[in-house]
């Protein structure tokens, strides 16, 4: 695999996603999956399509597809079946989420139930030495990133622009360490999130809404449990999973504290997050989104830096 593949596998993927999530516009009037504004916490000046998470959804699964049949990956079948089909389970959930606003805690539960699928399927990893805890240390670290990114989905190109510059960032590791199918997967994943990006930068004209927050979200945290540098100590590779996907944590960690000291059920939607911060001091949405990725940015930057020098 060289470097022209990877380029070629991340502009077809930005142009399969941008055209998919356009005709999901589309069927999202048709069908009037809309996001109407509520004239307090969705703030758009009109119905807003929300079927781009799906749409982004479909665009990877056939991106994946064309990866292994065509550079020559079949043999990898098995590892990205093992990430692709629980995520794509997350993301129906998602879907049903968006139409009935499912419980809060029948989604974690879904949440950790394909958590623990991926984990039987192989991304695994050893902390604790204790099978039992490894595994309910991964199903949360799934959850966390995955609630964390569907957090981030509050203010128009923000989720996405974060999925993008993580799995950027993943792909670089990836390729530095041969790990072909992860670091494939993972532009891939920048390639959709991109091509997404250019219907929601502000003013959107769709959302991805908790179908493609899930779906990103999980592919995320499983993507940076696959990344195994050789190597690399095992702080080290902590911390490259850990500063790939700073962003989430940092506005989760944020909400959540913020929420819980002033009394107020974590689940409880609101406009309280760092984005709106920034906006509510003056900054405009594209300029708040900016700001907030040079977290996302020093972040991706200093997970590559310790896998470079680890080599």
């Amino acid at each position: 695999m060289n470097f022209l593949t990877e380029i070629g596998v991340f502009f077809g993927a930005a142009l399969l996603a941008g055209l998919v999530v356009f005709a999901s516009m589309h069927l999202a009037h048709r069908f009037n999956f809309l996001d109407a504004p509520d004239g307090e916490r969705k703030s758009q000046s009109r119905p807003i399509p929300k079927l781009g998470g799906v749409a982004v959804a479909c665009a990877f699964s056939l991106i994946v597809l064309a990866i292994l049949f065509g550079t020559s990956q079949k043999d990898e079948l098995s590892l990205a079946a093992g990430v692709l089909l629980p995520a794509l389970g997350l993301a129906v959930v998602g879907f049903f989420d968006d139409k009935a606003n499912l419980n809060p805690y029948l989604r974690l539960v879904f949440q950790a139930s394909f958590a623990l699928v991926a984990w039987l399927f192989g991304t695994q990893f050893v902390l604790t030495g204790v099978p039992a805890l490894d595994a309910i240390l991964f199903v949360v670290w799934v959850m966390v990133i995955v609630n964390g990114v569907n957090l981030l989905d509050n203010s128009d190109g923000l989720a996405a622009s974060t999925v993008f510059v993580s799995a950027i960032g993943a792909s670089i590791i990836a390729l530095l360490f041969d790990q072909q199918l992860v670091s494939l997967m993972a532009i891939a994943l920048a390639g959709v999130a991109a091509g997404f990006l250019f219907h929601n930068w502000f003013p959107a004209r769709v959302y991805m809404g908790d179908s493609g927050a899930y779906f990103l979200g999980f592919l995320l945290a499983i993507l940076a449990v696959r990344l195994r540098p050789e190597g690399v100590p095992s702080l080290a590779g902590i911390g490259i999973a850990l500063l790939l996907v700073a962003l989430p944590i940092i506005d989760t960690f944020y909400v959540v504290s913020k929420r819980v000291m002033n009394g107020i059920h974590p689940f409880t939607a609101g406009r309280d997050h760092l984005s709106h911060r920034l906006q509510e001091n003056g900054r405009t949405v594209p300029g708040s989104v900016l700001l907030l990725q040079g977290i996302s940015i020093t972040g991706a930057s200093g997970a590559v830096l310790i896998a470079l020098m680890s080599r």
